[in-house]
């Protein structure tokens, strides 16, 4: 695609929010939700209408996550559950 050259290896890591969503395996509107919430990685605004997030980020936000952090969110838990 024109992202990929344009991009290179890095395009490999960037994904749209329906790739999120399946990598995550939750809902778009979950991945929403968790964006505005601020409970994700911030996304790059590659243009007016282009938004990726970094895989790396978004694998380095969950593996720090921890339920001995007090931070309970279910989404986060589910997700990284789904990920083991």
């Amino acid at each position: 695609s024109r992202f990929e050259k344009a991009f290179g290896e890095a395009a490999l890591r960037l994904v749209n929010k329906r790739q999120l969503a399946d990598y995550l395996s939750v809902s778009q509107t979950t991945v929403g939700r968790m964006a505005d919430r601020g409970d994700l990685p911030k996304p790059l605004r590659l243009g007016p209408n282009v938004v990726r997030w970094d895989l790396q980020k978004i694998d380095g936000f969950i593996d720090s996550f921890s339920e001995a952090s007090g931070y309970d969110d279910p989404d986060l838990m589910l997700m990284k559950e789904r990920r083991k």
